[in-house]
């Protein structure tokens, strides 16, 4: 209903605390003041809530503050060191430089999606957005099975020319959307079974034709993103575990019919036994593990790591680029890493704190959630401690899908920064 539309049923009149207050379907809500000018209210039917988290309402017209500048940094300056990792692996490569360049093309076009997201009211442009993005993402993803092209026991890419366009990891971005516009419509019936049971509705369809493809791992990425969303829109954890159980025993059933294929079962197991599976999965994990320690406190230098130049390592420049970062930079261009990217976590993070907005933080929740299970797997995956499940590492790793979604992610973090209340720079 537009806001017109909502005038005609909205009365407005004074309330105590120098607050104001709106009647609306047999509530007084309170905006501008606190829950204690509610509790004060001699109406039964009285409820405080911050209106910027209803969908229905108009944004707020608070001035926006400036872009997100330490974590817009720390993102470029992560994307330029994975192109200089990658540089280093394909350099021998007669197409090296065509990786190269898809590369740097990749990060031009996600910093415009980060703009689109960012210069954007997302309280009103997500919403709009969230039904035509759910549907046509659902349609590719179906499309893959018919014109997609197959590799490595996958088919999960489009062909578009020159490059390969991957609708699974579009996939991870409408579902923070559609998921965040969900939940934020449903605040007061959060804790509900049947809301519960509606969200997971919201993944089912990606989820499904996502692990028919077959790709585990975007799979248990949309999972994760689920958990760290319901868990922030404050959904009881009873219900929580019990659709913990309901998975555990479907993995089982699918794991025991013969549905996970069994390269998935080897890399699921490889990385507690890597000699059960010493020609793929463990020999991945072997000379992973032979790069990282090779680099000890400072690293081989810069192009110099043996590992890399010898392509000892299948896939080093995608699943596998935090190797290249262990061999020729050590402890210390590890450690480095690792420190930019705790701290764009933890500025998302701050701005998931700091709003205001009930929607905002759901996105920025599902955002945190995306970014953190990849580089906790990928990282973890090349030491030896997480299963081998194709994640790529944020930023660092080579894919232009990748690559434009976890920018265009993080512009709606800085759309949700720039109109928050508080500031926080």
């Amino acid at each position: 209903m537009s806001w017109r539309g909502w005038k005609r049923y909205i009365r407005f009149s004074a309330a105590p605390s120098k607050s104001r207050q709106w009647r609306l379907a047999g509530f007084s809500i309170f905006t501008g003041g606190s829950p204690s000018a509610c509790a004060q209210s001699a109406r039964p039917a009285c409820a405080w809530y911050n209106t910027d988290a209803m969908l229905q309402l108009p944004a707020n017209t608070r001035g926006k503050a400036p872009i997100d500048l330490p974590l817009l940094l720390s993102v470029i300056a992560i994307s330029i060191g994975g192109v200089l990792a990658i540089r280093s692996v394909v350099i021998s490569d007669p197409s090296g430089p065509l990786f190269i360049r898809k590369q740097i093309i990749g990060i031009v076009a996600g910093v415009i999606g980060l703009s689109v997201f960012a210069f954007n009211d997302y309280k009103i442009l997500l919403p709009r957005l969230s039904l035509f993005l759910s549907v046509v993402n659902v349609g590719l993803l179906a499309i893959v099975f018919k014109l997609g092209h197959a590799a490595k026991g996958a088919q999960r890419w489009i062909p578009l020319g020159p490059v390969q366009f991957q609708p699974s990891e579009v996939a991870k971005l409408v579902v923070i959307i559609a998921l965040g516009v969900f939940l934020a419509r449903r605040r007061g019936e959060i804790t509900r079974p049947k809301t519960m049971f509606g969200s997971l509705g919201v993944i089912l369809a990606p989820f499904a034709l996502i692990f028919l493809q077959p790709d585990l791992g975007t799979g248990l990425v949309i999972i994760s993103i689920w958990f760290g969303m319901v868990f922030v829109a404050g959904m009881r954890l009873r219900h929580v575990a019990i659709v913990v159980a309901a998975g555990l025993l479907l993995f089982s059933a699918l794991w025991s019919t013969g549905k996970i294929k069994d390269y998935q079962k080897q890399r699921l197991t490889s990385f507690i036994n890597p000699a059960a599976d010493p020609r793929d999965t463990g020999y991945h994990l072997r000379q992973s593990q032979i790069a990282i320690g090779a680099g000890q406190v400072t690293g081989q230098g810069y192009g110099r790591g043996m590992q890399a130049s010898g392509h000892f390592i299948p896939e080093q420049h995608t699943d596998f680029i935090f190797t290249v970062v262990g061999e020729e930079g050590g402890f210390v261009g590890a450690i480095s890493l690792l420190a930019l990217y705790l701290f764009a976590l933890m500025r998302c993070v701050w701005v998931m704190a700091m709003t205001k907005d009930y929607f905002g933080r759901l996105l920025v929740a599902g955002v945190v959630s995306l970014l953190g299970f990849h580089i906790i797997v990928n990282i973890g995956m090349t030491m030896g401690v997480m299963p081998v499940t194709g994640v790529p590492l944020p930023f660092f790793s080579y894919g232009l899908s990748a690559l434009l979604i976890d920018f265009s992610a993080i512009g709606i973090v800085l759309s949700v920064a720039r109109r928050t209340q508080d500031t926080i720079f």
